[in-house]
């Protein structure tokens, strides 16, 4: 026998042996018996598992868990395995290839659990080693055909345990996507239905699951309890949401409530303190023997409080105090004696928040005794933004925290269950910092239908699983993730040149739904012509769309599905979407303008509406309807927090008129010119002050019957046209160039665009040579404002090891900067950690400024989120972000808007001299990124956008 010093490879082929033993969990066992099975997808034909060592092999897996194997044991006792750092810990395995391991088998690779789940992700590790992804089956990502594998020495592990204990996902707001697939698959969210969803998160490294309850009953529809039975065999601990105490799904009491029931009639425990208290006994009785995270506290019936609007939080702690005292009664009677071995959870989901933190004039549940040992859940803004955090004195709590994060909505300010919209930067930025503020013992997901979200959970599980490797302070972390993410599905069946455009069509869907997801955009949301925002979301659909394509045609049949469902759905769905509402809002503008190119527009947008059908219907079809229903769910126009009164685009069609109409009208603005003699005044572009813009793009186009025929003359010797003259039809862009070498001072030009016989258009360009007397690395007002990337800063400042750091990727236009370590607090200190910024003003006088930060929330309870500010030698100004801090910000007008826009604009007054300028901005709260920073002078109207101008001329 030879120990792992000595070891090389091992050929990994079809004939291999699985051995585990009899007494072995059976969890343990099932997932070996996947694992066969992936085998056969690489090999062809299934190995072998057998619980005794027999007739002589020459390849084996042998897999056991400490106090449960006797071969694990001989194999510790004769030196071939150490497991110090296994023994005693939780979820921990060891992956190592020993030779002449015994008399019977050649060659072995020895996976060694912990415990049940150690043992568990330990065979499933054998698989991503093979190759085998963990969406295997969920996705059909099946893995390439090959004869044998080689691993060798470099392949033994001893893992850690996981940074978080409990790792999972709420499967919620199920109908009509995942109850519709679910009935028509396994006739039912049953155990059939969740040996499939069981499989896929210990795969993912997950172990804690919240079933579907809007209209299921997991412990009744399995049938009966075998749905639990089967978790609990397959090794997930199961919860259940945060309104389902003891073991209750949140429907069962409304099949089981009568006058003539034992649980009475009323889901009130002032009115019905017997029967609920009945209710839940019964719950916790018949989930007793398996392992489980039991839900406390009381919430009212369908997600809503528990007592009317006009109770008091006095009265509501009153109610909660007695409920807890209850069930922690109850559960010591009917689950262990020893309440510090069972785990439970209280989750601080929406009102109950305030009722942990108290008011005012009443004391809350923050120390309450009957919530020593009990998680405390956490949440965030029903919108990917963690709420408060544990402050250093409430990290000390006995029974530690979780967070509940939202990868889908059903409710407010939004609902949006469609397409899987979440942002991995995002994601990353604030379970990093949830986890360093020490919320490091639950961690779930909800991810509502879970079809398509597959990238963003596999994301949030490996972070929770190993945050020293997905977690630190560099975003770009995000960005090798995807790489991997990518490779993993589909290195078998494409090039790596189609993988690289790949990368970019999963994160360019994905950045466009870090600006605005789905159902909340609009052909309003992006201006169609201001600083080309429309155009650039237009272009990034266009070109996903047609790598999706090429991809379609270039993908093997056997890998269709999951091409289908991990990439060509949701990016597709993404894009159509976003290409439909900026052709909206483009054909609305050109119907204003009477352009005869609208007609065409609003055929287009036609066109993405009946497409948008067909990538639904064909998601649903693909692989003999694999995912057939998990398209179901409403997504096109709320006005609404949900789909109840969502609006479809308006197609708006213009009739030519009789006389030959031309347009003119400059790429970036709305204003046009028609070369009437009457009613019209010259217009007067000023883009080219900005010293490094040197050409003007504007459009020629027709409003009516016949075609126009144009001609274009100037005088000025500095400007140039693409075009002099011609017929238009539709429309035409031209490219106005400017020679600034033929410039002196700032001189202003007139050009004409005749239609001929029908009238002409004059406009004024104006124009300032290449200003020298600007210093190096400021900023340059340009048509009276200032535009900055916070990344840009000309200088940072640290104070006490706190300092800003660049996050990239992150945020709406792709960076942002934040300070670290992220519970840095400087409220109510003098000096603070700053960046700072270079501006070059062409007046003096007062400034408007606009902090453009991601659409974070208060870390603590108090309505407060401060930043500091200001001007040269100036001193700093504090200002808090939240509007109403009188009022609690979750749930605020302010709230519903940064979770639509996707961020919080604060706006503050300063005061800046001629010339050049430095403007500070200071770190005080923590949980504030900075994305961009717009000065604008006090007398100028910053043309109407969404993400805002783009960066402004830097010297």
């Amino acid at each position: 026998m030879q120990g792992e010093d000595s070891m090389a490879k091992i050929n990994i082929e079809k004939n291999i042996v699985f051995y585990g033993e009899k007494n072995e969990w059976k969890g343990a066992h099932i997932a070996a018996d996947s694992v066969r099975q992936d085998m056969y997808y690489i090999f062809r034909e299934k190995p072998k598992r057998r619980e005794e060592l027999g007739q002589s092999v020459k390849t084996a897996v042998i897999y056991g868990t400490i106090g449960k194997s006797r071969w694990i044991d001989e194999l510790e006792k004769q030196g071939a395995l150490n497991l110090e750092k296994v023994r005693g810990k939780w979820e921990v395995y060891q992956f190592q290839i020993v030779k002449n391991v015994f008399p019977q088998v050649e060659n072995a690779i020895v996976i060694v659990g912990s415990d049940k789940r150690g043992t568990i992700y330990g065979l499933y590790h054998l698989s991503e080693l093979l190759g085998v992804s963990p969406l295997i089956h969920w996705n059909h990502v099946w893995p390439a055909k090959r004869d044998s594998i080689v691993l060798d020495e470099s392949a033994n592990v001893t893992t850690k345990e996981p940074s978080v204990r409990y790792r999972g996902f709420f499967i919620n707001d199920e109908w009509p996507a995942f109850g519709t697939w679910a009935e028509k698959h396994f006739g039912g969210i049953n155990a059939k239905c969740y040996a499939q969803i069981f499989e896929l998160l210990l795969r993912l490294k997950g172990n804690y699951l919240w079933p579907a309850m809007w209209a299921s009953n997991f412990s009744l529809d399995g049938p009966g309890l075998a749905s639990a039975q089967l978790a609990d065999d397959m090794g997930v601990v199961m919860g259940t949401s945060h309104h389902e105490p003891c073991m209750r799904a949140g429907v069962e009491y409304g099949m089981m409530r009568g006058k003539d029931s034992p649980y009475g009639d009323a889901w009130s425990f002032l009115e019905n303190e017997k029967g609920i208290s009945k209710f839940w006994e019964d719950g916790l009785k018949r989930n007793a023997l398996f392992e489980n995270v039991i839900t406390m506290g009381m919430r009212g019936e369908n997600d809503t409080a528990i007592l009317e609007k006009e109770s008091t939080v006095e009265e509501n702690v009153k109610l909660l105090r007695n409920v807890l005292r209850t069930q922690n009664r109850l559960i010591r009677e009917n689950v262990n004696c020893n309440l510090a071995k069972v785990p439970r959870v209280m989750v601080l989901f929406t009102e109950v928040e305030g009722f942990f933190y108290g008011g005012k004039e009443s004391e809350g549940l923050l120390h309450e005794p009957e919530l020593d040992g009990v998680t405390i859940m956490l949440s965030d803004n029903n919108q990917g933004a963690t709420r408060t955090l544990p402050t250093k004195e409430m990290r000390g709590h006995k029974g530690g925290y979780g967070m509940y994060y939202h990868m889908d909505m059903h409710g407010g300010p939004m609902a949006f269950e469609w397409i899987g919209s979440t942002y991995l930067p995002k994601v990353w930025e604030q379970m990093t910092a949830a986890y360093e503020y020490g919320v490091r013992d639950i961690w779930v997901t909800n991810v509502g239908d879970l079809a398509t979200q597959e990238y963003g959970l596999s994301f949030f599980l490996d972070l929770a699983y190993d945050i020293e490797k997905w977690g630190g302070q560099d975003a770009a972390i995000t960005k090798q993730y995807t790489k991997k993410w990518i490779y993993t599905q589909f290195d078998s069946c494409f090039n790596y040149e189609f993988l690289q455009k790949l990368e970019d069509v999963v994160w360019d869907y994905n950045q466009l739904l870090a600006r605005r997801k789905h159902e909340v955009m609009n052909e309003k949301v992006y201006h169609p012509l201001h600083f080309g925002e429309a155009e650039e979301v237009l272009e990034i659909s266009e070109k996903i769309l047609a790598v999706c394509e090429e991809g379609r045609k270039k993908c093997p049949k056997e890998w269709q599905g999951a091409f289908e469902s991990l990439i060509y759905y949701p990016a597709c769905g993404t894009a159509n979407l976003m290409k439909m509402w900026i052709l909206a809002g483009r054909n609305a503008l050109y119907a204003s303008q009477n352009r005869i190119a609208a007609n065409a527009l609003a055929d287009e947008v036609q066109k993405c509406l009946e497409k948008d059908e067909t990538i639904v219907l064909e998601y649903h079809e693909v692989d003999n309807g694999a995912f057939d229903g998990f398209g179901l769910s409403e997504h096109i126009g709320f006005v609404d927090w949900n789909s109840e009164n969502c609006k479809y685009p308006v197609r708006n069609y213009v009739s030519p008129i009789r006389e030959p109409r031309m347009i003119v009208v400059r790429k970036e603005s709305a204003e046009y010119l028609t070369g009437g003699y009457w009613t019209e005044r010259p217009q007067t572009w000023s883009d080219a002050m900005r010293n490094d813009v040197t050409e003007i793009r504007f459009e020629i186009a027709c409003g009516s019957r016949e075609p126009v025929e144009y001609e274009i003359r100037t005088d000025a010797e500095w400007l140039h046209f693409s075009s002099y003259h011609g017929v238009c039809a539709n429309s035409e862009e031209m490219v106005m160039t400017i020679d600034k070498t033929k410039i002196f001072g700032t001189e202003k030009a007139l050009f004409t665009v005749e239609n001929k016989g029908y009238g002409k258009a004059e406009i004024y360009v104006e124009v300032r040579e290449q200003e020298t007397d600007i210093p190096a690395g400021f900023f340059v007002e340009d048509n009276g404002y200032i535009a900055m990337e916070a990344r840009h800063f000309a200088e940072a400042g640290a104070v006490e090891d706190a300092a800003f750091h660049i996050l990239e990727p992150y945020g709406r236009t792709g960076s942002a900067i934040k300070v670290f370590p992220v519970t840095a607090d400087f409220s109510g200190k003098e000096e603070c950690p700053f960046a700072a910024y270079d501006i070059f003003v062409h007046e003096e006088g007062p400034y408007e400024t606009w902090f453009y930060m991601s659409a974070t929330t208060p870390v603590v309870y108090e309505s407060r989120q401060d930043i500091g500010y200001s001007v040269n030698d100036g001193k700093m100004q504090v200002v808090n972000t939240v509007k109403e801090p009188d009022k609690p910000f979750f749930l605020s007008r302010q709230w519903t808007e940064e979770a639509h826009d996707q961020i919080k604009i604060c706006k503050v007054r300063i005061h800046c001299k001629k010339g050049a300028n430095r403007l500070y901005f200071y770190h005080v709260s923590p949980a504030v990124l900075l994305e961009k920073i717009v000065v604008c002078r006090e007398d100028v109207t910053l043309p109407e956008s969404y993400l805002g101008p783009r960066e402004s001329f830097r010297r």
